[in-house]
């Protein structure tokens, strides 16, 4: 198989040593040759493996070139901006540069698929290949078939995950595929929890009490500030009546905090360690933008806030068949998002039970549109426990 990777930035340099580190030779490239310098120079790649090449207009670099067989066939993965038209642009010269049987994928987080390959000749070779930060601790890649991928590119791309050592998560398109369609409303939930005057500390405990393996916030700056928030306006352009975007994430891209990567987002970073709070200027933005008098609220509390519109998007994600086993579910949150708590993960909403969640709902949802569930679901929650629940409301 001959691998191209094009974008180096943040997230194309940790899928980068991905492959370094299972040994698959990669050619990268980028239009900014800085990066490529500095993708080499980060994991110390001797210039013996190095070969300069250019991809059409883009400067670039084969590591490890074992002089591949012509009959391999080429898997382009672009790791680019997350703009519609740049990538649309990107695999338009993608298709003509390496051909028409070349499988195209897109490192997108929420873009769809069948969108970016809508003006190639061959959309059945593209798919996306979605990489989760931190990459190097994250086992699964989502792999989204599009209204027109074939069967065989997708066989093709699941193999190349498993030979990464990763397992993929093959999913159908849609605004955010399952994993993203899961944490825009959870991220969502812990900035407008801070705007209510709760804590970053109260909502660490929460999170990490749920299962999740670190603050919300400390996620977003993993994840980058500018992808949350391209994230968060896609699923509010998709979902406009059960998602109240927070103005934080905006915030910060104006103060130039854009994440762990470059040291400054929620938290400040030094010699890569976190903050043991949030920075200065974070904690500004949250004051201006606070609403009334600060919640009270226990930790079981946030921890519901948290959780619940969680549920209740897998719920809808099962209806529309982006999702088609609860085991899905289980991968999405704990091969992309690290959850660790024991036990299947809607095993933690039957937990809980469903006369709580019922509660919960009734008695919070003013505070966010994502706690309004269905009087479908909620219905079937009456009746059911909380996985039950979801696969009777997917058939009503």
């Amino acid at each position: 198989m001959r691998v191209y990777l094009i974008g180096v930035g943040v997230v194309g340099r940790e899928i980068l040593q991905s492959h370094l580190a299972s040994g698959i030779p990669i050619c990268i490239a980028d239009q900014n040759e800085i990066h490529l310098r500095e993708s080499v120079d980060q994991f110390g790649i001797a210039e013996a493996r190095l070969q300069r090449t250019r991809l059409g207009r883009f400067p670039a670099i084969k590591i490890d070139d074992h002089g591949e067989t012509e009959s391999a066939p080429t898997v382009v993965i672009e790791s680019v901006s997350e703009k519609l038209d740049i990538k649309q642009s990107l695999f338009e010269s993608c298709e003509r540069f390496f051909g028409e049987d070349a499988i195209l994928c897109s490192n997108t987080s929420t873009l769809r698929i069948e969108h970016i390959a809508g003006k190639l000749k061959r959309p059945n070779r593209v798919c996306g290949m979605h990489f989760f930060m931190p990459v190097r601790q994250r086992d699964a890649v989502e792999i989204v078939r599009g209204e027109l991928t074939d069967a065989a590119t997708i066989e093709v791309c699941a193999e190349h995950v498993r030979s990464l050592g990763k397992i993929p998560l093959v999913v159908a398109d849609g605004p955010g595929f399952i994993v993203n369609r899961l944490l825009c409303p959870y991220l969502n939930a812990a900035l407008l929890l801070l705007c209510q005057g709760v804590s970053a500390a109260q909502i660490e405990r929460a999170a990490v009490a749920y299962g999740m393996p670190m603050s919300p916030f400390e996620l977003m700056d993993w994840i980058g500030i500018r992808t949350v928030f391209d994230a968060g306006r896609v699923f509010w352009q998709s979902f406009p009546g059960r998602f109240e975007p927070s103005p934080i994430p905006p915030a910060l891209i104006k103060a130039q905090r854009h994440g762990r990567a470059c040291g400054r987002g929620c938290f400040d970073y030094f010699d890569g360690q976190r903050s043991d709070d949030l920075s200065p200027v974070t904690h500004q933005i949250c004051e201006r933008y606070r609403r009334g008098e600060p919640l009270q609220l226990s930790d079981e509390d946030v921890m519901l806030l948290l959780s619940i519109p969680m549920w209740i998007e897998a719920a809808y994600a099962f209806r529309e068949q982006v999702a088609t086993t609860h085991q899905q579910f289980d991968l999405a949150m704990r091969g992309g998002l690290g959850f660790q708590a024991s036990g299947a993960w809607l095993e933690f909403f039957k937990s809980l039970g469903s006369e709580k969640i019922c509660d919960t709902l009734k008695r919070f949802a003013p505070l966010s549109k994502s706690l309004t569930a269905p009087d479908e679901l909620v219905d079937q929650l009456k009746r059911n426990d909380p996985g039950v629940a979801i696969d009777a409301f997917a058939t009503t």
